[in-house]
């Protein structure tokens, strides 16, 4: 029993020494940091799902001395640095790209290809040469060209809306979130993938099913917060953790090999990847075999982030009465002057601010993240960021920093309005040449939605149906989903 104390007080005692030698590793190098736990680091609330991950970095940004620039943090005993001055964001993200261009999880051995081998994780010189590639596949003309396939998508939702009972007031309690969440399966189903389904009277089928698991099960939520805040565990455990993409290779490769055989075009993604698969290849990126396929990744990703804008752009509205009858009136003038055209969605200024300004509080991907290539010397410092460090930016920090806004609480869609200066804080989309590709596809996605809903209802929220954040999200989620209120308009 000696024997056993002795061994037990020396382990203790070798695990304390070297613990706190390891997340001592920000203070020898004289950068202000977090105080850490030994064995979580600053990262407990979140490893142990008591805060959202996204929503846990933003908590750090607010822990940090106000004026600090950067502080330093640990995920368990792995150093990491938080950015917290815009200026020094647009050194790292701008105008020394070149040594950041990478995202901190990007080229792990996993096997969510779907979701990884594309513009979102690929590594360089792969994402430069594939990103001149993709970004003609979102230009105006191409959205135009989605729009019509987005309105014919959203009849099934607007029905099922309509087929759902109303009380004693005419009014229905029905989930944003999950009429989005449907939304957005079929519209992946029909941009990306050129398949028409329809989740809200048929729920059960096998696409509809595998999309929810993949976007919302418990499984993926385990493999996000892996794959953004400890990629070298994915080395390990991911080929047995991370997500089955039986079911979409199945439809992607029926719908190409459907329509090389019959030629039609019908202005989804499966068009421009074709035109990509039949032009002249470059070594260093291919468009063939199964990178056709991962490219229909970054729409899922794009979708995800365009669904859980509208939800939280609804709830705000629906928070904001004044704010929802304005953005009302913006979408009528619109209709009624260009009609349900892609000009009539552009026209659209106020429900642009509204959802600019639901962004800043609710960031679908709160987190942005780099990994440092080579040793790098923070300007008009005397620190030295080691190559392999992981650095990030907490959107939901930067969105409610009083540094940069007055009243940062408060919804305003005011704040975006033509003339008003919006603060270099401000980067729900990104900055520099990585920021997100997608922008104007996610933003006539949210417009869509919001103007169809808008137009036909009037929404509010109680207190009781108050939604929160899912702890176990590394994107922006509500647990037990977003309650509102439609009442028709007469």
């Amino acid at each position: 029993m000696l024997l056993v104390l002795i061994l037990v007080a020396t382990a203790v005692a070798l695990f304390w020494t070297y613990a706190n030698y390891k997340v001592s590793y920000w203070k020898r190098r004289g950068v202000e940091s977090l105080t850490p736990n030994l064995i979580f680091g600053n990262f407990r609330e979140a490893v142990l799902f008591r805060s959202a991950p996204g929503w846990h970095i933003g908590d750090l940004h607010k822990m940090a001395r106000p004026d600090a620039p950067f502080v330093g943090f640990y995920i368990f005993h792995k150093p990491c640095l938080l950015l917290r001055d815009p200026e020094i964001i647009k050194h790292v993200m701008i105008r020394d790209f070149d040594n950041f261009s990478d995202r901190h999880f990007a080229g792990s051995n996993q096997k969510d290809s779907i979701g990884m081998k594309n513009l979102f994780g690929l590594k360089n010189p792969a994402w430069k040469y594939l990103r001149t590639k993709i970004t003609p596949t979102l230009t105006r003309g191409k959205l135009k060209q989605m729009l019509p396939l987005m309105m014919e998508t959203a009849e099934p939702m607007l029905n099922y809306i309509k087929d759902q009972p109303v009380d004693h007031d005419n009014v229905k309690l029905l989930d944003a979130q999950d009429l989005n969440y449907k939304y957005t399966t079929d519209i992946i189903a029909s941009v990306a993938l050129g398949t028409k389904i329809d989740s809200f009277y048929f729920p059960n089928e096998e696409f509809s099913a595998a999309v929810k698991e993949f976007f919302y099960g418990f499984k993926r939520m385990i493999a996000l917060i892996t794959v953004f805040f400890m990629p070298e565990l994915v080395e390990v455990i991911g080929t047995r953790m991370l997500f089955n993409s039986t079911f979409v290779r199945k439809i992607f490769w029926n719908a190409m090999e459907n329509r090389e055989k019959t030629g039609e075009k019908r202005g989804d993604f499966i068009d421009s990847l074709l035109q990509l698969k039949n032009s002249e290849q470059d070594p260093v990126f291919k468009f063939e075999g199964e990178n056709l396929l991962y490219q229909s990744g970054t729409f899922f990703s794009g979708f995800e982030s365009s669904s859980t804008c509208t939800s939280f752009t609804l709830m705000e509205l629906a928070k904001h009465p004044e704010c929802q009858e304005l953005a009302r009136k913006d979408i009528n003038r619109a209709i009624e002057k260009h009609g349900w055209t892609y000009e009539a969605f552009q026209d659209m200024k106020y429900l642009e601010q509204a959802i600019l300004e639901g962004l800043r509080l609710h960031p679908p991907v709160s987190t942005i993240d780099r990994y440092t290539r080579e040793d790098y010397k923070i300007p008009d410092t005397d620190i030295i960021i080691e190559k392999g460090t992981p650095i990030y930016i907490s959107l939901y920090g930067l969105g409610v920093d009083r540094r940069f806004w007055d009243e940062p609480e408060v919804y305003n869609p005011d704040r975006f309005a033509e003339g008003n200066p919006i603060p270099d804080a401000y980067m729900t989309f990104g900055i520099g040449p990585r920021m997100c590709v997608g922008m104007k596809v996610g933003q006539l996605h949210a417009k869509v939605v919001l103007a169809l809903l808008l137009r036909e209802y009037e929404i509010w929220q109680t207190k009781e149906h108050t939604s929160f954040l899912d702890p176990r999200s590394t994107f922006t989620a509500a647990c037990d989903g977003i309650k509102l209120y439609f009442k028709k308009i007469r």
